[in-house]
This record gives C-alpha cells, sequence and structure tokens, in this order.
C-alpha cells in the first residue's frame, strides 16, 4: 500500500522562518535550497552534501525561491521584490551579477520544464522572464481587484496549456490561463468562504494530467473540500488525527494522492498523513517529535520524495505510491475463517438476497471445491489467487488460470510476475491458451514500483528475451485498431510493458548485447516504437481538420498567394 520510508536530514536550516522555498534543479537528484535571508544552495539528495552555494549582501535579501531557467541554462532569484538575478554555475559571487530593476513588485518566479520561466507579479499579471526583462520598466496591469495581492501562486500544465492558480489576501481563487508569452488570457475566480466561524488552514492544488485541476481546502472545522475551477464543491471528505487550530501545509503526490503536515491533534510534536482523495482517508502517517510553524511542505515527484522543516534541518521523507484499489487498504497479515458464512440481512421483506453462483470451475474436484469454500466465505481476491494458483500451475491447468485471471480481479503484483515466466516456459503458439493466458496478463493493471522488483526476481533472461519478442509482434500487430471484445492489451499497455521489462532487466540485456538476436530485437523494438509516436504526432496535428469537417466547414482558405516577387532595374 501507498507509505512513507524512514526519513533522513539533508541539510541543516537557520530555522523554519527562514526558509524560503525548495526547488528542482536542471537534474533530478539535486534541488535548490533558498535560505533567508540571502543565502542559496545546490544540494545533493542521494549523499546529503552541498554542491555550490551562493549568497547577497545582507540588504540584498531573496524574496522569493530560486529556479533553474532551462532556455537560457541559468539560475533566476528575486531580490527585495523589485529586482531579478540571473546567473550561471560558474558564478561565485552574486554582488558581481548584473541586477535587473522592475517598476511593479515581484512575487515570485515559476519555473516551467522545456519552456521559459514565468515571473508573477503581486498583482497578478504575469509574464515569461524573456519579456519581462525587456519590458521591466514598464507598470504592469492590475489583474486582481484594488487593494488585493497574491499570498500562493502555483503554476500548472493541462494539455498543452498553461494555467496559473493564484490564492490572494481577499480569500479569493483566479484560475487564469496564460498565452504563449505568458501574459494572462482570461481568468475564472471565486470566493472560499465556509461559515462565519470557518477557516482555512490549508490548500493545495492537484492536477490529474488529463483536462482538470481542482483546489482543495482544508477547512477549521475538519472539512477537506476539493473544489472545480468555477468554484463548485466536487467532493468533501473529512480529515481527523491532525490539529486544526495551527496552519497546515498540504502537496499533491498524484492525482489521487496527497500529502498533509502539521501539529499532531494532541499538540505535542508533528504529523505527516497521506491521504487517499479517491477513498477519503488516511493511509499512512508519520509521527514527528517537533512542528515547525509556519509548516513548509515540498515535493518532487521525480524523485518520489517529500521535503519539510523538522526544527533546524531540512528533512526528506521518500514516499511509495500504489494505485487506489480497496485490495491495497487490506491489512495483508489479516487472514479470514474460510469456514464461516456471511449473514445477508433483508431488510423489509424475509426472503434472502440470492448468492451469486460460483464461476470458477476446473478439472481437479480438489480445486474446485476449494473455489467453492473460498467463494460462499467473501475471501478476498488476494487469498483466493493464494490459495488457488499454486494447485493450478502444478496441474499446467492454462485454463483453469485464464478462467480465474478473467473471472477475479485485482491480481496481485508478486502472482502477476510469477505467471508471466510460467507462461513463458514453453512454446507460445497463436490462438494456444498459453498466448490467450498472456494477453490477459499483459492487460491488467498494475503498480509498476511494486511489479519491478518482482519482474527482476522471477523473470530469467531467457523468458524476457521471449517476451520482448512476443511484445513486439504485439505492437506490430496492433495498429492501434482497439477492439473492446479482445483480451489483447492496447498500443499504450504495450509500450508500458515494454519500457517496465526493459528497467527490469537493462543489466542482462546489456550483458546479452553482443548476441544478435538481442541486437535485433532492440532495434525492432526502438523502430516499431518510433514509427508508432510518429502516427500519432501526425495524427495529432490533423486533429483540427477532423474537427472542421465533423463540423462540416470548410478550412481556411491561404490567401497569401505572392510569396515572391520579382523587380527588374534596367541601368543605363
Amino acid at each position: 500500500m501507498a507509505t512513507f520510508k524512514p526519513h533522513y536530514t539533508l541539510c541543516p536550516l537557520l530555522g523554519a522562518q527562514n526558509l524560503v522555498g525548495v526547488s528542482a534543479d536542471k537534474e533530478e537528484s539535486m534541488i535548490l535550497v533558498t535560505l533567508g535571508p540571502n543565502i542559496i544552495v545546490k544540494q545533493k539528495l542521494s549523499d546529503q552534501k552541498p554542491l555550490k552555494s551562493w549568497s547577497t549582501r545582507q540588504s540584498n535579501q531573496i524574496t522569493s525561491k530560486s529556479v533553474y531557467n532551462g532556455i537560457n541554462d541559468k539560475y533566476v532569484c528575486v531580490l527585495n521584490r523589485k529586482h531579478i538575478c540571473m546567473w550561471n554555475e560558474e558564478e561565485s559571487n552574486l554582488e558581481d551579477v548584473k541586477k535587473h530593476t522592475f517598476t511593479t513588485n515581484i512575487h515570485t518566479i515559476h519555473s516551467s520544464p522545456g519552456k521559459s520561466s514565468i515571473i508573477v507579479y503581486d498583482n497578478g499579471y504575469s509574464e515569461s522572464l524573456e519579456v519581462g526583462l525587456t519590458k521591466r520598466k514598464d507598470v504592469k496591469p492590475n489583474l486582481l481587484e484594488q487593494g488585493e495581492t497574491v499570498s500562493k501562486s502555483y503554476l500548472e500544465r493541462v494539455k498543452d496549456q498553461t494555467v496559473l492558480i493564484l490564492f490572494t489576501s481577499k480569500n479569493k481563487v483566479y484560475y487564469v490561463r496564460l498565452t504563449g508569452d505568458g501574459s494572462p488570457d482570461g481568468n475564472l475566480n471565486f470566493s472560499l468562504t465556509k461559515g462565519a466561524n470557518c477557516k482555512n488552514v490549508g490548500m493545495a492544488v492537484v492536477n490529474d494530467n488529463a483536462n482538470i485541476v481542482t483546489i482543495l481546502v482544508l477547512w477549521s472545522d475538519g472539512e477537506l473540500v476539493q473544489y472545480s475551477e468555477q468554484g463548485a464543491i466536487m467532493l468533501t471528505s473529512n480529515l481527523s488525527g491532525i490539529c486544526l487550530t495551527s496552519p497546515v501545509a498540504m502537496v499533491m503526490l498524484d492525482s489521487t494522492h496527497i500529502a498533509i503536515y502539521g501539529a499532531d491533534v494532541s499538540e505535542e510534536g508533528a504529523v505527516l498523513l497521506l491521504f487517499d482523495l479517491k477513498f477519503g482517508m488516511s493511509v499512512s502517517n508519520r509521527k514527528l517529535k517537533f512542528f515547525c510553524d509556519p509548516p513548509h511542505l515540498y515535493c518532487l515527484p521525480s524523485n518520489n520524495v517529500l521535503l519539510l522543516c523538522i526544527v533546524q534541518n531540512l528533512v526528506v521523507v521518500p514516499y511509495v505510491l500504489q494505485p487506489s484499489l480497496l485490495w491495497n487498504l487490506i491489512d495483508s497479515k489479516q487472514v479470514r475463517d474460510s469456514s464461516a458464512k456471511p449473514e445477508v440481512v433483508a431488510w423489509g421483506g424475509s426472503s434472502e438476497k440470492p448468492s451469486i453462483p460460483n464461476p470458477l470451475i476446473f478439472r481437479q474436484i480438489e480445486t474446485s471445491k476449494l473455489s467453492n469454500s473460498l467463494w460462499e466465505s467473501n475471501a478476498c481476491s488476494g487469498r483466493i489467487f493464494d490459495e488457488l494458483l499454486p494447485s493450478l500451475k502444478e496441474d499446467k491447468d492454462i485454463d483453469g488460470i485464464c478462467l480465474l485471471l478473467s473471472s477475479v480481479k485485482d491480481l496481485p503484483e508478486k502472482w502477476q510476475a510469477d505467471l508471466l515466466n510460467f507462461s513463458l516456459e514453453e512454446t507460445i503458439s497463436e490462438g494456444d491458451s498459453r498466448s490467450k493466458m498472456l494477453e490477459i496478463l499483459l492487460s491488467i493493471s498494475y503498480s509498476d514500483v511494486v511489479l519491478l522488483n518482482h519482474i527482476r526476481r522471477k523473470l530469467t533472461t531467457k523468458s524476457t528475451i521471449k517476451l520482448l519478442e512476443y511484445l513486439a509482434q504485439l505492437l506490430e500487430d496492433c495498429k492501434f485498431t482497439g477492439d473492446s471484445r479482445t483480451s489483447k492489451p492496447d498500443f499504450s499497455q504495450l509500450v508500458d510493458w515494454i519500457s517496465l521489462i526493459l528497467d527490469a532487466h537493462h543489466h542482462e540485456l546489456l550483458i546479452a548485447g553482443t548476441d544478435n538476436q538481442v541486437k535485433q530485437l532492440i532495434k525492432k523494438l526502438g523502430q516499431l516504437v518510433g514509427e508508432s509516436y510518429e502516427f500519432l504526432d501526425s495524427l495529432g496535428q490533423s486533429e483540427p481538420l477532423i474537427t472542421l469537417l465533423e463540423q462540416k466547414r470548410s478550412p481556411p482558405e491561404n490567401r497569401r498567394k505572392d510569396w515572391y516577387a520579382i523587380e527588374v532595374v534596367r541601368l543605363l
């Protein structure tokens, strides 16, 4: 299940109130720690050693987190809310670096992977770093109401659209769409209110990486509310185990999990919660001896780590996430009594609810009896697989395994890896039972974090090569023609499986790289995936034209026909 790993100290601080911010560096294993009032440290997560540091004079205070701007390969910070400083990694003293003075106060700078950084001003206006430097003397127009300033901001990507979310001093939320140069292009806003005596103690932004960005707000009555961009309530949950009279920090881990850091409910020490939004419950917690006010909590999704303050130190808390499934929330050590039968209660009548007949009928009578016992006792899916699969494998009942996989959901990853190796032990022919079982296994959802380790342990090198050859054949025959009536994996599942197998066994494949068969196989996989993505890219480019055709509209004509002109000059 989703959980926290043991934490460790990364670097000392001058106090939680002096931590300005933490941001990602150009390399995934590096971060930038901005310490107020005038220190920036480049830190490595793995060995906990600082690699580089920069500082300014006491009069030039750093007022927002420092970021890495990938467009010009430079670092950027804000001084005294009025000046922007940009420097190379080789610089040793920021006092020797040119400061660019702005007319309008700057709230913060957000980095955007592959794009220019975005400057956010106190009045809500925004623009890209390059545009801001060329127009730094201009007074920026107000996006917010008079007397309203930005208190917190987030930069998110929704498909190809950049969205800026602003929390203001008047308890309002702004969704701002940005143009290519980072300037606002329309916005939606609403007020965050919930009764006279109810206060906002924490907030976060949740991006499902598809087409929606929502706001999470924790209120002082313990209610966690999820708001849409129009301010409509989408989801409510009750949060317990944390003190609601002190401020709380929240960050998104993925589309269904958030981390919450605050004072313990006993007001002694602090607590770090891992909250599942889908089921509205805390799935893991970590007790800490001290609570730092104000609370700081940062997430680096690429490294699966959280960073927070404990006393005078910046601490790293690694975490592991799994899909939000009920099976992942069940205690694996719990054993149910298979002889007990559930009691069925019929409200408003005397007739009992008819039970669903057991579909698990195998060729061995003992296995069928065991399946009946498990089915009647309402055993969880994990126990059904643990009890039935060993005997089915021993009997080599491939059809029985296919029946079990089709009838019972939530196959544990350890059995998924084991059955993959089992299905590849003998020759696979198209249309036979082993081919059918392999197709079902490749179509089942899984947690790549958990499955990766099981694949490394249980899948042999010979089976790995056979599986890659089979995936290459499926990818070649896929042609993006999905059919819901078949159990064959689709294109995205095939690419995910190829990536997972290569990650799990890259050392063995490197050693076997001298074999011509392995070389040709890897080249074929690369060629198939490359051709497929080129095809998808072509489809994406033709999407606007298809939309026009669906609307029975003709494409716009290219009015410009004079692409060049010829002028004849006669010299006397």
